[in-house]
């Protein structure tokens, strides 16, 4: 067994008092720390036995658990003690740039006074206490279980375990996938029910998920499904939704606002008539049955008939208690004894090179072992995985394994969970359990967890040299092989833990959670109440489930420092403020003396404090995709603990100075070239670079600036080497020279990345086979090439990616290299990938030569390439051949388990199959009748998958310097890119925060291509546009990055997205007039825009971070915009002040957010109906926004208005009745509006929200008793001194819903007001903190649900039979009252 995860704990603190003491003149101050030192012996001596009590049966075990909880509570006490008076002298002793009376001051501190001494006494007696209770408990210095089964101790990286974890752990559920996906797919069902519910139920362990997560991804289900989601159900029903939304629409749910019927309305929308499938894993039985009941509701109404709901359940009695009723039920019998036999061997033994066959004394153990685990797949691989780390094959492993299983263990956590925890040693167990803090069915990425883990102090540099980063990587890596994590499905760079495992985090974690705060953005959009309450105790802050762009968050930046003054600057460690929108840090930031990790990516950053630089144990420094980032602090080169500096997708220009002085440094994910920054000679002094990317090597002057470098002295794991993109901007025409002096370590480079190099060839180093570490390099744009570089030789190259060699026309014996007997060119090559390659014709198949171990071969857009094409590829798995118009040569034999694609290629596939299998395998991209697919000049412009893939911020291909290939790569693009994905599936990326429905915001498709089958014909995804009648190929969707793909845009595109073109000032007028098919422009980052093209036919305008676009408003600017249905403006036009609504005639949704210098809009011609076509109105987030027009708005066909947080905007529009369509109004957080305009609100309203207007008051001069339609009414924040509700003939008749939450003043509800509510059926009551009454007369008849939260006061009051309000409620057949259900 491994020793005790405090122990590890206890053993920091040792070494923490033992640098104090060193450094300590008063004695008295060093005895007093010498006598914790002696107290905390005995502790350390009984833990690891207290730690394995606290499972048991026996009647100390709770007692066990609560002393470890003190002790870990002590510990920390202790901890921040003695942290306060650690210094960081060791640091600035080599770092001469912060002076002699810095040093002097740290000196100082480092003597502490009589308040240290009394502290340390203090916790003194309270760690004397916890050590007398030692004997009472029983606790004992020998653990019960002995150390049996000594382990290996060997730790291996991340990559080396995912080289060889099991492949194949989903075996003997052929027969339950073949009958859910015969029920699914069926036609027949589809008439016999609308919606199809199929629950799987089985025990925990037994393989629910992994079956779920085969049918969901199964082909035919990706086909049959327009729509699909999958998430693990949370315990909130609000979050439920809101994931579902997520994953449907891909846009970010997030904020605590939200009400669940307003989400509930949004997913029915979302449903929009497609057939969708819901995947529910992890259901349970809830409180909230009504909600479950309006989430199907919802659901069954927006979705076609044929939808279906895949349910994952544990066993219960009672099959009624499941809130959907299923029309399909699965039972998960155990795996059979055979198959679980094979799970259990294939984490048990590793195959070696010398070995194998596994020993068969294992095999006979393994299967005792397996009957008594129950074949539970879970437990058959955790245990499995434990005895592959033991030295020996003892015989004895069977009894020993079963006498723990069969011990008494009253926890909800299995014995072999315990057993497989106890034996991990104790610093994993310290990270392990860290990892509690995030939420269930999390996905893990190896550098966030790495990272964290350090900056805990979790993490010591070895003895033998190995990094922080190693010892973090062998960790994870030690978690993976013992399955405490395991690969998510379908990710190779993120991990996920059982929700068992979670569990049993959660439990050994114990009491650290106060210290760390772990927050769901979807839930709490900033938690500063919290943080205010308890900041002084936190060490981490730290948000998870974040947008995947900068989220429009209600994140008070004048809120953040306080909150930084309330933390404590000798304890916290970890800050995330990442995907906030927030453009500056207090000053007070650099008072976190102890702050190791700090993560502001994807804020819009303007620039950093200079404080930042007093952050002298700061480690962690993210700043990926600060657009807004110019320039980094010239001090930051103080920041001498720094080791990892990511800045990628920033706006810098140059390197501050010094950063030679940065000598800790192992990522850096650019170096700027720039005529005033540094030189590369700065990079000499970074010797413990691990990853380095080097942009605007064009700016080198002369070539020994680059030997200045001395990039061959140092262990470099990741190199990106980029020249400008612009080709004739190589001023100095020394590429060649500058690269043959940037060469590389051989002994360490993994990955290698050489773009838009204006060489005519490579110098000798690359490509040379003494790179034996390289496992995978990407040349792309290197246009002066007439042939390919030698490759062939490098020994262990897996992945290879040539793209835009726009010379080359043959490709042959120069690529492979000289090939002899023993040396065959390509040996452990996996992945090789060829695009855009104009004039290649000719690929020259030489004898012999053989690609052993290809899984994945993909040629892309070679228009010219005729042939040939390798004969045998028996390792393939993918083939795909797209845009090779005059390819002839036969298709490689390939086996049966392959996926082919050919898009226009008069090559015929070579396949080990059937022919009535073939279409399975074969997907045949062509056009076909209403496809819009219009033969290969759209296509011709797509960037190829993998690069594209790779120059996004975030990459799907994942790098980490200290792991595999696999891994999330650090390394910068160039300022602008190109970038369009092409994937298997339809996936919707909406940029915008708006709530309208898909239909009504242009979206953006990245690459849909469905593969046909027996009952569909090959065709594209229809895009849901209604413009656009037929559905339409996903070529016609192009993503532009580059200025110069302007220049030649294919005359069918549909949809065109430019984005990143910082320098782009204008576009061309003339530019879009040719294409008449153009009905969606998208202009994103764009920063030095600043004016609008020609639209020519577009009908839909998407405007998303262009501060600079001006004159919308300018007349210049009607006639273009005349024509538009759908406008959103998002974080931009910052010139704009008022918008002049009648330039838009025909526009439908209008959509503003975030414009902060908008402040009227305006009509210069007073023509009724001057707005007919508008639907959807929708203003976010401007807050010097004042007014509307003068006499309203003339829009007979407004169906919607949405007004939030606009805080200076004073009244809504006038005579608001002759809006006869309007059927919802929002307003939140509009706290200047006193009233609603003169004649009240449209007689057609449904529904109506009022939030956080704090003015505004229900009054009669409302008139809402007139507003027969208004069913649904909800009241929240605000409404300011009124102490009763509702008054006399305030509310209509005919109102069945209302909801009254956060209403400060209110004391009780009124019975005048609700005596005529005959229709209402259920009133909802949340965060009245004065409410202790209901009306004194009886409540209506009608009423069905009663929901009452959160009211401290009145929830007293209703407590069934006894309650003083009882008697009023005790009718009603649905009762809630603070989240239980009552009746």
């Amino acid at each position: 067994m491994g020793r005790s995860l405090l122990s590890s704990f206890l053993a920091d603190l040792v070494d923490n008092i033992k640098r104090i003491i060193t450094s300590q003149t008063k004695r008295s101050v060093v005895k007093s720390l010498q006598k914790v030192m002696s107290t905390l012996l005995p502790l350390d001596a009984v833990v690891d036995y207290a730690e394995e009590k606290q499972f048991g049966g026996g009647r100390y075990a709770q007692a066990v658990k609560d002393w470890l909880n003190e002790v870990q509570d002590a510990l920390y006490q202790l901890d921040e003690i003695l942290l306060q008076n650690l210094t960081t002298i060791s640091s600035l002793d080599r770092h001469p740039l912060l002076g002699w009376q810095f040093v002097r001051i740290m000196e100082k501190k480092a003597n502490p006074g009589k308040k240290f001494k009394a502290q340390i006494l203090d916790t003194l007696k309270n760690l004397e206490s916890l050590v007398k209770k030692i004997g009472v408990l029983g606790l004992t210095v020998e653990p019960v279980t002995k150390r049996w089964m000594e382990s290996s101790g060997d730790l291996y990286s991340t990559s080396d375990v995912l080289d060889n974890y099991p492949k194949y752990d989903f075996l003997g559920r052929n027969e339950e996938v073949k009958t859910i996906l015969d029920y699914l797919l069926s036609t027949t069902t589809e008439s016999e029910q609308h919606i199809k519910v199929i629950n799987i139920v089985g025990f925990a362990g037994v393989g629910k998920t992994s079956l779920v997560d085969v049918i969901y991804s199964n082909h035919k289900v990706r086909e049959s499904f327009k729509l699909r989601a999958q998430i693990t159900v949370p315990y909130i029903a609000n979050l439920t939704v809101k994931n579902i939304l997520e994953e449907i629409t891909g846009n970010f749910c997030g904020g605590e606002d939200e009400d669940f019927d307003f989400l509930c309305k949004i997913l029915q929308e979302r449903c929009g008539g497609k057939k969708c499938l819901l995947v529910l894993d992890d259901i349970r039985i809830e409180d909230s049955l009504h909600n479950w009941s309006k989430l199907i509701a919802s659901f069954e109404t927006g979705a076609a008939r044929g939808s279906a709901i895949i349910l994952t359940s544990i066993p219960l009695y009672d099959p009624k208690q499941l809130m959907i009723p299923a029309t399909h039920t699965v039972h998960l019998s155990l795996l059979s004894t055979e198959n679980c036999l094979s799970i259990f061997m294939g984490h048990a033994w590793r195959q070696t090179d010398n070995v194998c066959q596994p020993p068969e004394e294992l095999s006979t153990v393994g299967k005792k072992i397996v009957n008594k685990l129950g074949n539970l797949p879970l437990a058959l691989k955790m245990t499995g995985s434990l005895l592959q780390d033991k030295l020996d094959l003892n015989p004895q492993w069977d009894k020993i394994l079963c006498e723990f299983l069969d011990g008494t263990n009253l926890l909800p956590i299995p014995s072999f969970l315990v057993m497989c925890y106890l034996d991990l040693p104790a610093p994993v167990k310290r990270c392990f359990a860290y990892l509690s803090l995030f939420p269930k069915s999390y996905h893990f990425r190896q550098k966030e967890v790495i990272c964290q883990w350090m900056a805990q102090g979790f993490l010591k540099n070895t003895e033998s040299g190995k990094s922080m980063e190693d010892t973090g990587d062998a960790y994870l890596g030690y978690l993976i092989k013992r399955s405490f994590l395991q690969p998510a499905f379908g990710y190779n760079d993120r991990f996920m833990m059982h929700n068992l495992v979670h569990d049993l985090a959660i439990y050994v974690f114990g009491e650290s959670y106060k210290h760390h705060l772990c927050y769901d953005r979807r839930m709490e959009d900033f938690p500063a109440k919290s943080i205010l309450k308890h900041g002084r105790s936190l060490r981490t802050i730290m948000p998870v489930y974040l947008p995947t762009e900068r989220g429009n968050s209600e994140f008070d930046p004048e809120m953040l420092q306080p909150v930084i003054m309330k933390l404590s600057q000798h304890v916290f460690r970890v800050l995330s403020l990442s995907h906030y929108k927030i453009t500056s840090l207090p000053a007070s930031i650099g008072e976190l003396r102890h702050l190791c990790y700090l993560n502001v990516s994807y804020t819009n950053l303007k620039e950093l404090p200079d404080s930042i630089c007093d952050l002298l144990n700061l480690q962690t420094l993210l700043l990926r995709g600060c657009y807004s980032l110019t320039t980094l602090p010239d001090r930051l080169c103080n920041l001498v603990n720094l080791r990892h500096l990511d800045f990628q997708g920033s706006s810098l220009q140059r390197m501050p100075p010094n950063m030679h002085n940065l000598t800790s440094l192992l990522i850096l994910t650019d170096f700027i070239v720039s005529d005033t920054g540094p030189r590369l000679g700065d990079l000499a002094g970074l010797s413990n670079l691990k990853v380095l990317a080097i942009s605007n090597l064009q700016n080198v002057a002369h070539a020994n600036d680059a030997s200045d470098a001395k990039l061959k002295e140092k262990g470099l794991a990741d190199l990106w080497l980029s020249w400008d993109y612009v080709h004739d901007s190589n001023r100095y025409g020394n590429e060649m020279e500058v690269l043959k002096k940037l060469e590389p370590s051989h002994k360490d480079l993994k990955i290698l990345k050489v773009t838009y190099y204006p060489g005519a060839r490579f110098p000798r180093w690359l490509g040379d086979p003494s790179y034996s570490a390289l496992l995978n390099l990407d040349l792309y744009y290197c246009e002066n090439f007439e042939s390919l570089p030698t490759l062939g030789l490098l020994p262990f190259l897996r992945e290879l990616y040539i793209g835009r060699f726009t010379k080359v026309s043959s490709v042959g014996l120069e690529f492979y290299g000289e090939m002899t007997a023993s040396q065959k060119p390509f040996q452990s090559l996996k992945v090789l990938r060829f695009s855009h390659m104009p004039e290649w014709k000719k690929w020259n198949i030489v004898e012999g030569i053989e690609f052993p171990h290809l899984v994945h071969l993909c040629i892309l857009q070679c228009p010219k390439l005729v042939g040939d094409l390798p004969n045998e590829l028996p390792s393939l798995k993918k083939l795909e051949i797209i845009g090779c118009t005059h390819l002839v040569a036969p298709l490689p034999n390939v086996s049966n388990t392959c996926e082919v694609f050919v898009q226009n290629s008069h090559s015929q596939p070579s396949l080990d199959l059937d022919k009535d299998t073939v279409p399975q395998k074969v997907h045949e991209i062509t056009p076909v009748p209403n496809s819009g697919f219009r033969g290969t000049s759209t296509a011709s412009e797509i960037e190829e998958i993998l690069h594209g893939s790779l120059m996004e911020t975030e990459s799907v291909v994942s790098r980490f310097p200290f792991s595999s290939s696999s891994d999330t790569t650090m390394s910068p693009r160039p300022k602008e890119t190109s970038s369009v994905v092409f994937r298997h599936q339809v996936e919707a990326e909406t940029g915008s925060q708006s709530s309208m429905v898909e239909a009504d915001i242009p979206i953006t498709t990245q690459a849909a291509v469905i593969p046909p089958t027996n009952n569909t014909p090959s065709t594209t995804a229809p895009f849901n546009n209604e413009e656009a009648g037929n559905p339409r190929s996903s070529f016609e969707v192009l993503k532009v990055s580059t200025v110069s793909q302007l220049k030649s845009l294919p005359p069918t595109l549909h949809t065109l997205k430019i984005e990143g073109c910082e320098y782009l000032e204008a576009i061309p007028n003339g530019l879009l007039a040719g294409l008449t098919s153009l009905k969606e422009l998208y202009l994103i980052s764009c920063g030095s825009l600043k004016s609008l093209p020609s639209l020519g036919s577009v009908t839909a305008l998407y405007i998303r971070n262009c501060r600079r676009l001006e004159n919308l408003s300018s007349s210049e600017s009607k006639m273009q915009l005349a024509f538009l249905h759908h406008l959103f403006i998002g974080s931009s036009c910052d010139s704009l002040t008022t918008l002049t609504l009648d330039f838009f005639p025909k526009l439908k949704n209008l959509c503003i957010w975030d414009c902060s210098n908008l402040q009227s809009f305006n009509v210069i011609k007073e023509i009724k109906g001057d707005l007919q076509s508008l639907e959807s109105l929708e203003i976010r987030d401007c807050p010097r926004l004042m007014s509307f027009p003068e006499g309203g708005l003339h829009a007979p066909n407004l169906e919607s208005i949405f007004l939030s947080n606009c805080q200076n905007l004073n009244n809504l529009p006038d005579g608001m009745t002759s809006l006869t369509s309007l059927k919802t109004l929002f307003l939140h957080k509009c706290p200047e509006i006193e009233s609603f305009p003169y004649g009240g609100l449209p007689s057609s309203l449904i529904l109506l929200s009022i939030a956080y207007c704090d003015k505004l008051t229900p009054q009669k001069n409302w008139r809402m008793d007139t507003l027969e339609s208004l069913n649904r009414l909800e009241f929240e924040g605000g409404c300011m001194g009124m102490d009763s509700f509702p008054e006399d003939m305030i509310l209509p008749p005919n109102i069945s819903s209302l909801r009254i939450s956060t209403l400060k003043s209110l004391k009780k509800l009124n019975y005048r007001g609700f005596q005529y509510l005959n229709a209402l059926h259920t009133p909802e009551i949340h965060c009245c903190d004065v409410l202790h009454s209901l009306p004194d007369e009886e409540l209506p008849s009608s009423l069905n649900q009663l929901c009452v939260q959160e009211c401290p006061l009145l929830t007293p009051r209703l407590k069934p039979k006894s309650g003083k309000e009882w008697h009023k409620v005790a009718r009603i057949p649905h009762i809630q009252i603070d989240h239980q259900i009552i009746c």
